[in-house]
């Protein structure tokens, strides 16, 4: 709970109304009541902003306040909206401990601000950092190091050797650093190639539910800090990913693929060895990218195998078109 004078200085913003009205939640503007928080993205939704029943808005400048509204003027609502959320519902700090279930090895190093949570697995030499929660059924291999202030939700496995950074979040079921998928026919069978390299996360890392990052064959795998990866994510072996990659949901990127900085990739799209995705590139979801394709900066790409947005409508068009005078041949025949 808090009051919207001292939420718009938090946020270094300007009130207008009533600094004293207090906050308790947040809401859509249709659904919010007095004592939540809205906010007004575009003015297509300025009319509804003035029939809301939000105690206290978050809208642009151009925002006309109706009488007796709050509001906090911003120049990025939806932003300021996530600062809020973050303000009125704050993460779950650690509670400093080991479960008595839980199993760490001696030789492991646990800062004494760190959570250890039941049916944890925390192998030799492995170095936890201060204020990390390792959730409920957690596994972290042998060598790894987990930074400051990390979260580890239930069930997450972190093979040995691993690195995470500082403030990374790691949702259930992900699983960093298994074998990538190295094999080399032999014989008339596959003979498996050792994977002996490691895996390197930043530092602000977001990593969904069920994403899997493999380990490199030989060197590392990288992911920069500030990437934030969606649920059911594959980011295969030896690939790099630059600093504030945002990658969707299905997305699978096969071995060696680099990817630029502020690159966006949408969900269930598919990257082929070693391809280069370059900084503040788009790939519009579903798209393929095939093997050693260069996707450069600038016009979004989309379809299969991916092109410029431009000209992946403009062959739908064509398409559409050509099927149109056959079946109006047809008819005519």
């Amino acid at each position: 709970m808090i009051q919207a004078g001292e939420l718009a200085a938090r946020l270094g913003l300007e009130v207008v109304g009533k600094a004293d009205t207090w906050i308790r939640g947040a809401a859509p503007l249709e659904s919010a009541g007095d004592s939540d928080v809205a906010f007004v993205g575009t003015p297509k939704l300025f009319a509804a902003a003035a029939a809301s029943r939000a105690g206290c808005l978050l809208a642009p400048q151009q925002y006309e306040v109706a009488g007796g509204q709050t509001v906090l003027v911003s120049s990025n609502p939806r932003a300021d909206f996530g600062k809020t959320l973050g303000i009125l519902f704050p993460a779950r700090r650690a509670a400093p401990g080991i479960h008595p279930a839980a199993l760490v090895d001696p030789a492991a190093v646990v800062d004494v601000s760190a959570e250890i949570g039941p049916g944890a697995v925390v192998e030799a030499g492995t170095v936890i950092g201060a204020g990390v929660v390792v959730g409920a059924g957690c596994f972290v291999g042998a060598g790894s190091v987990i930074g400051g202030e990390t979260v580890l939700h239930h069930r997450v496995t972190v093979y040995p050797r691993v690195t995470l950074g500082k403030r990374c979040i790691v949702h259930a079921g992900a699983v960093i650093g298994a074998d990538g998928f190295g094999f080399e026919m032999q014989g008339g069978r596959f003979q498996k190639v050792p994977q002996v390299g490691t895996v390197a996360v930043g530092d602000d890392v977001e990593i969904g539910a069920n994403t899997c990052i493999d380990r490199a064959a030989l060197g590392v795998t990288v992911i920069g800090d500030g990437t934030k990866l969606d649920n059911m994510v594959h980011i295969a072996h030896n690939c790099v990913l630059g600093r504030h990659v945002v990658i969707a949901a299905q997305t699978g990127l096969a071995g060696g693929v680099t990817v630029g900085d502020y690159a966006v990739v949408g969900g269930q799209v598919g990257v082929g060895d070693k391809a280069r995705i370059e900084s503040k590139a788009v790939i519009g979801s579903g798209a393929g990218i095939l093997t050693s394709k260069i996707v450069r900066a600038g016009e979004p790409v989309w379809g299969t195998p991916a092109r410029p947005l431009r000209q992946y409508l403009a062959q739908l068009a064509e398409v559409s078109r050509l099927a149109r005078n056959r079946k109006q041949g047809g008819e005519k025949g």
